[in-house]
């Protein structure tokens, strides 16, 4: 099985995921930093059941070069393990891209297991601030900067919630960490 580019997320089993035109499979799910998605059987060898890209004109996984240390190489795009709701069918991945000349972006996506589709009216642009005059505020608000933040630890899922922590890539201050959640609907 190849895919795109690095893994560091860990990779996601499901048994038995209706996909439209094969029937129950095993399968696993698979993550990378240039910001792709995969869905492979489980059981067989061969070509992805899917494969989604979160890149497109104008949007790159972010380089490492961008966020001024080597804690991640190459590039930047899928970092933490996603979490699957059963309930929903859904996975929740967040995904960090560039676009344009310098704009940073994290996205929360919300896809269905089967088919890799986006759900819920997705994605959704994570934006965060809080009050504070700590390193990096304007000295009553401190603003959640995309391209200073880490998205590395897993995703967490409770009651339908979704909670996502972000560190800072190596020492590459101002520095904060933050832990939002997102409800889907």
């Amino acid at each position: 099985m190849k895919v795109d580019g690095w893994v560091y997320g860990q990779p996601l089993y499901k048994s038995q995921v209706a996909i439209p035109g094969q029937g129950p499979l095993n399968v696993v799910y698979v993550v990378t930093e240039h910001a792709s998605v995969y869905a492979f059987d489980a059981d067989a060898r061969g070509a992805p059941l899917w494969h989604v890209s979160f890149l497109q004109a104008g949007v790159w996984p972010v380089s490492f070069q961008d966020v001024g240390t080597i804690d991640i190489v190459a590039e930047i795009g899928i970092t933490s393990t996603p979490v699957i709701d059963d309930t929903t069918g859904t996975m929740y991945v967040v995904a960090k891209t560039k676009e344009g000349a310098g704009t940073y972006v994290h996205r929360l996506h919300a896809l269905d297991i089967a088919t890799g589709e986006e759900k819920f009216g997705g994605p959704v642009v994570i934006q965060a601030s809080v009050p504070g005059s700590g390193d990096g505020s304007d000295g009553t608000t401190l603003v959640f900067d995309p391209r200073k933040q880490n998205q590395r630890a897993g995703l967490a899922l409770a009651n339908g919630t979704v909670y996502i922590g972000w560190s800072a890539h190596g020492t590459s201050g101002p520095y904060h960490g933050w832990l939002i959640r997102r409800s889907p609907s």
